[in-house]
C-alpha cells in the first residue's frame, strides 16, 4: 500500500464512520420524533396578515392562518424551499395547537 492509497482509505473509513453516525442519528431523531413540532413560531411582515410557521419531523415546513388553522404551503418532505407536489391550499392538516 502506497502513502496516498493510506490516506485515501483513511478518508474512506472516515468518511463510512460519518455516514454511520448520520444514519443512527437520524434513527435516533425518527424514534423521538413527538408530535410537537422542532419549530413553531407566529411570523409577522409589514403589510401582511400573520401566519403560523411550523417545522415538523422529518423536516416539513408548513405555513397556516393562525385564525382559521387552514394550510397555507407545505413543502416536500426534507426541501423546505419546494411546495409539495399536489398541495391544495386548506386541504390535509388540522389546525395547529399553540
Amino acid at each position: 500500500m502506497t502513502h496516498l492509497s493510506a490516506i485515501d482509505a483513511a478518508r474512506e473509513a472516515a468518511a463510512a464512520q460519518a455516514r454511520r453516525t448520520l444514519q443512527q442519528a437520524a434513527t435516533f431523531a425518527q424514534l423521538h420524533g413527538t408530535a410537537k413540532p422542532l419549530f413553531h413560531k407566529t411570523m409577522r411582515r409589514p403589510g401582511c396578515k400573520a401566519v403560523l410557521v411550523r417545522l415538523d419531523w422529518p423536516g416539513v415546513l408548513s405555513v397556516f392562518d393562525p385564525l382559521t388553522g387552514e394550510c397555507l404551503a407545505r413543502s416536500v418532505v426534507g426541501d423546505v424551499f419546494k411546495l409539495e407536489a399536489g398541495f391544495l391550499p386548506g386541504a390535509g392538516r388540522p389546525k395547529p395547537k399553540d
